[in-house]
């Protein structure tokens, strides 16, 4: 049986703004029907199978996925480089894992192996997160 739900909560189920729901039924890619119990008309959105992803959070969420979570916390680029739980653009302070306390975040590119945070490094191994060994100098 096929779930229908309002455009509001459409959006809310797939957290998108319900300016996007309406964009992807112009365009084909989620499908509506009109309420036939609704006295003006409303559409309800036929939800889509389980998996399906908004193509813009899709790139980003890629995007997010290969940029390195290893950086300074401080400008002068000493002490530790510390690995960053969330990349999202809602954030204001930086996230360490470590809980290490910033203002913002410095890039970490070049840095050595021995540079990063213990705790950090622990953290990240323990829960499975990627190490982004690949960006560390031979």
């Amino acid at each position: 049986m096929e779930e229908k739900l309002s455009i509001q909560d459409a959006s809310r189920r797939l957290n998108i703004s319900q300016r996007d729901v309406r964009e992807y039924i112009r365009n084909g890619e989620l499908k509506a029907e009109r309420d036939p119990n609704s006295e003006h008309g409303r559409w309800l959105v036929v939800m889509p199978e389980d998996g399906w992803e908004d193509k813009f959070k899709a790139y980003l969420d890629k995007l997010d996925a290969s940029i390195t979570r290893w950086w300074w916390a401080n400008e002068q680029k000493t002490g530790f480089v510390h690995y960053l739980e969330n990349t999202g653009i809602e954030n204001v302070e930086p996230d360490y894992l470590c809980g290490q306390l910033s203002e913002n975040l410095w890039s970490s590119a070049g840095h050595t192996r021995n540079q990063r945070c213990l705790e950090c490094l622990m953290q990240a191994t323990e829960r499975g997160l990627p190490l982004f060994e690949e960006d560390l100098p031979d």
